[in-house]
């Protein structure tokens, strides 16, 4: 799904906190085809419940995504803070405004719809007001471009998704280079969406036609899942290498692409740095716009994310 984005500078070696991460064993529930826009469908991981089992620092214990057991040293954010303040400016930045973002959004993003929530998370809060027949929309969209960004390793953040018709909530990742060369020329990996609730999402990747670079190549996986992910927190995750991408929800395989079963026509921009996304877009081409179902305010919380850089 092509989306707008705004350039940044400057560049920050990892999130403020570091700690030690563990890995589970996986079982392949999906994968993408090897042809433009098909998918592959199954069911999920059973989740990790609703309410964080946190340690004494107020961390929840973080599988990284990948296959046995392991320590490392992780760059991670928890999120802690008081409640209505912004998350860390030196990583992350609020990207604002309305325009459509590419899709025919229907949102304006604002600063104040990105807060951390007193308990840990980091809240992403949509609002619909107005009245029938003038709606508002307000919601939140942040980004590390300019600020932070990784090449290889597994990325994972638990999140708690909202669900409603006209919701999109998103985890995903940008070409560090977007505001030089443009979408889909920098790569876009969609690493969870839920554009038509939650009892299924898509992931994705797009990157250039090496024979038109301005031409989208997507390449599509949707996963259903019962009951639905909003129920409760789940981890999502990339494992990104200089030849692959593999995508899964709390440990299982929910999409996987590799350079040498790729659709052809593909230009492979993916072993390059890549910045980090959450946004929850209202309306829009995919999602369709909201309806009487909808709720007033849905927000999509951040329990934490880190990262296990590899070489």
């Amino acid at each position: 799904m092509e989306r707008s984005e705004r350039a940044g500078s400057g560049r920050r070696a990892g999130f403020g906190r570091r700690a030690a991460v563990w890995a589970t064993a996986i079982a392949v529930i999906g994968a993408l085809s090897g042809c433009t826009g098909a998918g592959a469908a199954g069911g999920s991981g059973s989740g990790d419940g609703d309410d964080p089992a946190r340690s004494s620092d107020g961390a929840s214990s973080a599988p990284s995504g990948t296959a046995g057991t392991q320590s490392a040293d992780t760059e991670r954010d928890d999120f802690t803070g008081k409640a209505g303040t912004p998350p860390d400016a030196s990583v992350w930045t609020a990207q604002t405004g309305a325009g459509g973002w590419g899709n025919e959004e229907l949102q304006t993003y604002t600063r104040d719809a990105v807060a951390l929530d007193g308990k840990g998370h980091l809240a992403i809060t949509a609002h619909i007001g107005g009245t029938a027949s003038a709606p508002t929309y307000t919601s939140g969209r942040i980004t590390t471009q300019g600020k932070y960004e990784f090449t290889n390793g597994t990325l994972s953040a638990r999140i708690k998704l909202p669900d409603g018709p006209g919701l999109l909530p998103a985890f995903w990742l940008l070409g560090a280079d977007v505001g030089q060369v443009g979408w889909p020329r920098a790569g876009e990996i969609d690493i969870v969406e839920a554009p038509h609730g939650t009892g299924s999402t898509s992931h994705n990747i797009h990157g250039p036609n090496r024979y038109l670079g301005s031409q989208d190549v997507p390449v599509s996986a949707d996963v259903t899942h019962d009951p639905k992910l909003s129920e409760g927190f789940h981890v999502f995750s990339v494992t990104k290498t200089a030849d692959s991408i593999t995508m899964r929800i709390d440990g299982d395989v929910a999409a996987e692409l590799d350079r040498a079963t790729a659709p052809p026509t593909l230009d492979w921009v993916f072993d390059q740095p890549m910045n980090i996304l959450f946004s929850l877009a209202i309306g829009g081409k995919w999602p369709g716009n909201p309806t009487s179902a909808t709720p007033s305010t849905s927000r999509m919380l951040i329990d934490w994310i880190q990262l296990t850089r590899t070489s």
